[in-house]
């Protein structure tokens, strides 16, 4: 179980080392002034990346063994690589909601405006005179045409009569009655098409709110829109990036810690005691000294002789040095003196 679990661990690190490598990437590439000066960026930051995600072993490594110049270099240098790869992450995470945000920005103005348009039209329709279709009216028109008035009054330019008057003031009238219709025809046919632009607008949840997650955040903690906007890129961003930084250190390197301290042989040896080795193998002596590495090869020796599993050199230094504490012993430049192995 804890094989299964460790390796689905490292898969998602390595998911998440390679989402950070290619927002790091793309950010960079995206500063170059030519394409080739931004893919050089670009390949920089992944393979900071990459020893980003590698540093955390290293570093882990060097300390097990006591060498504590590595160990303190290797932890400023990841430092400056994470803090370098979480500003390049909300760099990209604030670039690419920002262009989301516009273009959903963009379709909510369009869709005011053709909602703005629509009530327009309609309105401006609503106020024509009351009418008839065109072609009704139209037909109106061209009978009135063939009255002998129409030819009596020259097409009435010269209505001089009570019964002209009358018949050129019928025909001026159904001539703004045939106005009044085709503008509505117009004005229907713009109604339609903007009833379809609405729709399609709609079906791109034109409607719908810009940000609906920071707008929900905003109302429930009360912040305003730019601060809820600005922790959530920052929260995107250190999600990738812890997950890429100690993601695969955490799935793996405990567990290879663990097995480096606990691994026996094959015969299930049990594992020789610091302890009792240093009782029976350590004993005071005026002016004699030896180094650690010597304590060290006598205590392999020591468990060889009695068919012990001996510990790593470096987790037996560190049991040693507690040991050292607890009864007074002092090691000065990783050599013992006054002591004696026998």
């Amino acid at each position: 179980m804890r094989t299964t679990l460790s390796i689905l661990g490292i898969c998602a690190a390595l998911v998440m080392c390679a989402v950070s490598g290619a927002m790091n990437y793309l950010f960079m590439a995206s500063l170059g002034k030519t394409p080739l000066e931004g893919q050089v960026l670009g390949a920089a930051s992944a393979a900071a990346d990459v020893l980003k995600a590698l540093l955390p072993f290293f570093i882990a490594w060097s300390w097990e063994a006591r060498r504590m110049v590595p160990a303190v270099s290797g932890t400023i240098v990841f430092l400056f690589f994470a803090g370098f790869s979480l500003f390049s992450a909300i760099g990209f995470a604030a670039d690419n909601r920002g262009s989301l945000v516009d273009g959903r920005k963009s379709l909510s103005e369009e869709y005011n405006r053709v909602q703005l348009a629509l009530s327009d039209s309609e309105a401006r329709r609503v106020a024509l005179p009351s009418h008839r279709p065109v072609t009704v009216v139209a037909e109106e028109i061209e009978v009135q045409r063939q009255n002998r008035r129409w030819s009596a009054t020259q097409d009435c330019r010269n209505a001089t009569e009570t019964e002209s008057r009358a018949f050129c003031a019928e025909y001026f009238r159904l001539r703004s009655e045939l106005a009044a219709a085709q503008e509505s025809e117009i004005l229907s046919a713009h109604i339609i098409s903007l009833q379809a632009q609405s729709g399609k607008l709609r079906e791109n949840r034109a409607e719908q709110d810009i940000d609906p997650q920071v707008s929900l955040l905003s109302r429930i903690t009360g912040r305003d829109v730019e601060s809820v906007q600005l922790t959530l890129t920052i929260a995107v961003a250190l999600l990738v990036e812890i997950g890429a930084s100690l993601g695969l250190f955490l799935a793996s390197g405990h567990r290879a810690g663990l097995q480096s301290r606990c691994a026996t042989p094959a015969a299930n040896k049990p594992i020789g005691s610091i302890e009792d080795f240093c009782l029976k193998g350590l004993i005071p002596m005026k002016g004699a000294n030896f180094s650690l590495k010597t304590l060290f090869m006598g205590y392999q020796q020591w468990c060889k002789d009695g068919g012990l599993q001996a510990l790593p050199e470096a987790i037996f230094r560190r049991e040693f040095d507690l040991l050292c504490g607890a009864v007074g012993l002092k090691v000065r430049q990783g050599v013992l003196h006054d002591i004696a192995l026998i």
